[in-house]
């Protein structure tokens, strides 16, 4: 086939054609390794646009189908399964297929600020519809009319209804997941993504592909999306928390923030 015939394609046959050619000749994974499904579980405001858009560009480069995680059985094909919120995950979804994964987690309390900051701006349809809960206002329309403190005080109920659970029931001991801090990440993007990569059982033509897109998607140069990550700096919490939404918090998600290892680390 010509280049121009080619390009007179339509856009989605020539993206299949693409996909088929690179699947063919190229593969991400060492030979000790071996083809392996991936899957990352992520929470909402975890930096999941981030690694998202890190894991396409991955992906693309390699042809290896990446699906949208649901509790649906993933679909025979897909290579990569991306999970926005982790509570979606069921092993019993990958039907008996071997996996690789990775999950983040995020200190509860930047997560109530990052929250915040977003839902005011977001135009998620969730976000912006009529809830009953408010009175028949949208959630956005709600934070919008409550002063900063009152504000931060629902986002912490908000959290404790959507994240917190997903956060304290994760089995944190399964043996295919690597286990990450968004912190952790953010202080040294490289060497996190380095060993996710090599986690994942990438050869090391595949990893000096990830730490590439790492550059290009850095947080430092506006993340994955400009505009979108507003602020990864960890303990932006103690600056925009009082002591009444840490009390709230508590009271809303039990030790929540010590369970996953935050509250013993001075770091934070």
């Amino acid at each position: 086939m010509s280049a121009g015939s080619a390009r007179s394609l339509p856009r989605r046959v020539h993206r299949r054609l693409r996909t088929s050619y690179l699947r063919a000749t190229r593969d991400p994974f060492t030979s000790a390794a071996g083809a392996s499904l991936l899957v990352h579980c992520g929470h909402h405001k975890g930096g999941t646009v981030w690694f998202r858009e890190v894991l396409l560009e991955v992906t693309r480069a390699y042809g290896l189908r990446f699906r949208a995680g649901t509790r649906a059985p993933v679909e025979r094909d897909a290579e990569v399964v991306f999970f926005e919120n982790a509570r979606a995950f069921r092993r019993e979804s990958l039907t008996g297929r071997a996996f690789r994964g990775s999950h983040v987690i995020r200190d509860p309390r930047d997560l109530v600020v990052s929250g915040y900051e977003y839902h005011l701006s977001t135009t998620e349809p969730w976000a912006t519809a009529p809830d009953p809960r408010f009175g028949g206002f949208s959630y956005q329309s709600h934070l919008r009319g409550l002063d900063e403190h009152d504000g931060l005080m629902a986002e912490v109920d908000w959290l404790s209804r959507e994240t917190a659970p997903a956060l304290r029931d994760w089995d944190y001991g399964q043996p295919e997941f690597l286990e990450l801090r968004y912190e952790d990440v953010v202080a040294n993007e490289r060497s996190a993504f380095g060993q996710l990569f090599g986690w994942y059982g990438f050869d090391q033509r595949a990893v000096a592909a990830g730490l590439d897109a790492v550059g290009r998607l850095s947080l430092r140069n506006g993340g994955a999306k400009p505009g979108h990550a507003r602020s990864g700096a960890p303990g932006e919490w103690r600056d925009r928390l009082g002591q009444d939404h840490l009390d709230r918090l508590a009271e809303l998600t039990g030790d929540l923030v010590g369970h996953l290892g935050y509250e013993a680390d001075p770091g934070w």
